[in-house]
């Protein structure tokens, strides 16, 4: 699942090895203001078997405020900016469209690599290298949304921010996405975590020295959330610059696939289902559509619902039997626990896509070194201020900067 995504720019992708180019901010002193009032109009997503005061109580009191979520520790240091919502832009919904503004791309000028993935794919990396970075300085990973590019307006706007700092950027394009698109005959999922570890291989080999960062954005949240957790669970070779991942964040991960599912069924969520589908079916990768089982689908009848397009699309076409095995078998909630890295996670409590449930029901999810920020208000990786900005920027900048 993710944010609306503008359309994905077509160009021609470099050949293999190709490549055209032409410290720290201060992290606020105040802390969330999170002492929001009543929350009960986010039946929605209460978790099951519990009632509306059951939710604010628990919004209130244990998840809407900063600190570590682990059992152990559950206070920190972490100061994040103060967030005041856009008062005209009031729900989730106001908040998941608004923030698919497009973006200025002046300024970015990167260079591009491809990356061989599994197989026979490739994935591809967007570089945008600050002039007088050097050997030692950070570096940082950007992941993408269910749909969205290396071109989606969170990308660029956080590119940007980040190399005004000083930091090296590297944008995805995942398989069959953005200018990725030539370059596969497979989808992209939650289950693709290993195309995040080859990413951050290449960026490793490339940027020998230097703390490593990564950000994921919905769908790439859950990816790199995977990927982590794979890692510390001793399910995935612990790769050698692991020691220098030395911080990330996941913003609206979909954790538990099957609850996110079932949340888009709804009939009042139809609209999103629409857009995914007409997204996602139109930009097809040509290897992807080239395929016979995706010639034989779409002679059938549309899908009408997510959960239909990974029944007959994305499970079969990847190797799972079905939705509901494809949903079980690369869902990020089984391995987060595992996660070793220091991380933040940001969801707000209206995002209408991934029910606010999937991060509080179970304190045992997060571990100690993950810090779990839930906003009252924001939608879905929207998080508009009064200023018509993300906060989430602002969010991430300080996460980055805190020590």
């Amino acid at each position: 699942m993710a944010q609306f995504e503008p359309s994905q720019p077509k160009s021609t992708p470099p050949t293999q090895g190709e490549s055209s180019r032409p410290d720290r901010a201060t992290p606020p002193a105040t802390h969330l203001p999170w002492t929001y009032p009543d929350l009960a109009h986010l039946e929605p997503s209460r978790p099951s078997g519990s009632t509306r005061g059951d939710l604010n109580r628990v919004a209130r009191t244990e998840y809407l405020q900063s600190g570590f979520a682990g059992e152990v520790d559950v206070t920190s240091t972490f100061a994040p900016p103060p967030f005041s919502p856009h008062r005209l832009l009031r729900g989730g919904h106001l908040q998941t469209v608004v923030a698919i503004r497009a973006q200025n791309v002046s300024g970015l000028e990167p260079a591009r690599h491809v990356i061989e993935v599994s197989e026979g794919d490739a994935i591809m990396l967007h570089e945008d290298r600050p002039s007088g970075w050097q050997q030692g300085d950070r570096s940082i990973l950007l992941l993408h949304g269910l749909s969205g590019c290396h071109a989606a307006p969170y990308m660029l706007r956080l590119a940007r921010r980040f190399v005004a700092q000083g930091v090296c950027v590297y944008r995805i394009d995942m398989r069959g996405c953005g200018e990725a698109s030539n370059l596969t005959r497979n989808m992209t999922h939650a289950g693709r975590s290993d195309d995040v570890i080859r990413a951050l291989d290449f960026i490793a080999a490339r940027d020998l020295e230097g703390p490593l960062h990564a950000i994921g954005i919905s769908l790439g949240a859950s990816q790199l959330l995977r990927a982590v957790g794979r890692i510390g669970a001793g399910l995935d070779p612990t790769p050698q610059w692991f020691d220098r991942l030395a911080r990330i964040a996941a913003v609206a991960p979909p954790l538990d696939l099957q609850r996110c599912s079932d949340n888009m069924n709804r009939l009042f969520l139809r609209p999103y289902n629409y857009y995914f589908i007409r997204s996602l079916l139109r930009g097809a990768p040509p290897g992807v559509k080239q395929r016979e089982e995706f010639q034989q689908e779409l002679r059938g009848p549309r899908p009408r619902t997510l959960r239909e397009l990974d029944d007959r699309f994305t499970a079969p076409m990847s190797g799972f039997e079905d939705a509901c095995d494809y949903y079980a078998k690369t869902s990020c909630n089984q391995v987060t626990c595992h996660n070793p890295v220091p991380t933040l996670v940001l969801t707000a409590a209206d995002d209408p896509i991934v029910p606010i449930g999937c991060f509080t029901d179970d304190p045992k999810l997060w571990p100690r070194l993950t810090e779990l920020l839930i906003t009252r208000t924001g939608g879905h990786v929207g998080f508009i201020d009064r200023e018509k900005r993300s906060w989430m920027d602002h969010a991430l900048d300080a996460w980055f900067a805190f020590q």
